[in-house]
């Protein structure tokens, strides 16, 4: 008896701790590259809510009245309880495995946490192998299961006013000649002097900074391109590969993103070579597999000479871009560390990705109060 008790009280502290970082906002559900953390990436899926209340509640509240019940237990209510506490250790432990592919100690603590409680109370003599016992958990891991699969998802992006930047401008960068000008709380961007896909003559212009390693920046680069082609000529987007990996980008403190580095280098110097063909060379630098930088320049010899490429790659232009991007990256992910970030206007940023180009088209759509 006194086994039972002390790991449902474990579990329901793992479970309140799992639920602090839920509601806290230190776990979101925003799906972006760079989170690096299993946790973040368990605890900020679908899968860990359930029609809009986290799991880890759900679990708090069991394990609570689960300790309570053990000062007055029967064997029908606690054989029902262990059988819950197997079958919900599965499933979560199937979907880290097979579904989500990431793996959350603190989450996997609390389901072994689980399979031993239900190992006590075996021990302790109060389950009962009944046929009738097993109806009620059947019908709560049918219940769970269906309500994650078919119920409400939460979103995976996120509007937020990012706050200013330090006055920081590109001509830092590069003296050539100003263009227009676009500006975003403390920044300017001057159109000729950072990469561009579409119209400069746009009437909308975002700003994305993005690693082409990163798959959920792939996604929203599928997003913008419906976007573009429903409204046609109205938006731009300034592309700015910030890459994911310290050897070029000192801010990024997780996982390294392997050839990060190369491939934005390979795309600012396309654009400083051979702006013309940039959009195709953008496109190409996102082919997945993901490349080395060898693969990539026999890639791009589809669009530019070796020579040329070799002169952009030669241009202190890529090296102060790469640098300028890092310092943006410092304060755009200070709350945050999800990539790709989307700069829309006055100071309002799209942090992760959408769920569908829908729901990115309706939502950009409505910021920029496109007809």
């Amino acid at each position: 008896m006194r086994m039972v008790r002390v790991f449902a009280a474990a579990g329901f502290l793992v479970s309140a701790y799992l639920l602090y970082l839920k509601l806290s906002g230190q776990i979101s559900s925003v799906v972006g590259c760079g989170q690096g953390s299993g946790c973040e990436n368990v605890l900020g899926s679908r899968w860990s809510q359930w029609f809009g209340i986290p799991v880890s509640a759900l679990s708090a509240v069991f394990y609570a009245g689960l300790l309570a019940m053990t000062y007055k237990p029967t064997k029908s209510v606690m054989t029902m309880a262990a059988l819950v506490l197997v079958g919900v250790a599965a499933w979560f432990m199937g979907l880290q495995v097979f579904i989500i592919k990431e793996f959350c100690p603190w989450c996997f603590a609390t389901h072994c946490i689980g399979l031993v409680t239900a190992g006590a109370i075996l021990v302790a003599g109060w389950f009962a192998f009944r046929p009738v016992y097993f109806a009620a958990p059947i019908f709560v891991l049918a219940g769970l299961g269906a309500g994650q699969v078919f119920g409400p998802q939460p979103d995976t992006h996120e509007l937020s006013d990012g706050g200013g930047f330090e006055n920081q401008s590109v001509d830092e960068v590069d003296k050539a000649p100003k263009g227009r000008v676009i500006e975003f709380t403390g920044k300017t961007f001057e159109l000729g002097k950072v990469p561009l896909i579409g119209s400069p003559e746009a009437t909308h212009v975002l700003v994305k900074y993005f690693d082409y390693t990163c798959k959920s920046c792939l996604s929203m680069e599928g997003d913008l391109e419906v976007l573009m082609k429903k409204y046609p000529g109205e938006v731009a987007v300034i592309v700015l590969p910030t890459p994911l990996n310290r050897a070029c980008n000192p801010y990024f403190n997780r996982r390294d993103h392997a050839h990060a580095c190369e491939l934005a280098r390979l795309g600012l110097a396309i654009w400083k070579a051979k702006p013309e063909v940039f959009e195709k060379a953008h496109r190409i630098l996102f082919s997945r597999p993901v490349m080395d930088e060898a693969s990539a320049k026999a890639k791009l010899a589809e669009v530019i000479s070796p020579e040329e490429l070799a002169a952009g790659l030669a241009d202190p232009y890529v090296d102060q871009m790469l640098k300028a991007n890092s310092e943006d990256f410092r304060l755009l992910t200070q709350k945050k560390m999800a990539m790709p970030k989307l700069l829309i206007k006055d100071g309002k940023i799209m942090q992760g990705v959408a769920r569908t180009p829908e729901i990115f088209v309706t939502t950009i759509s409505q910021e920029l109060q496109l007809e």
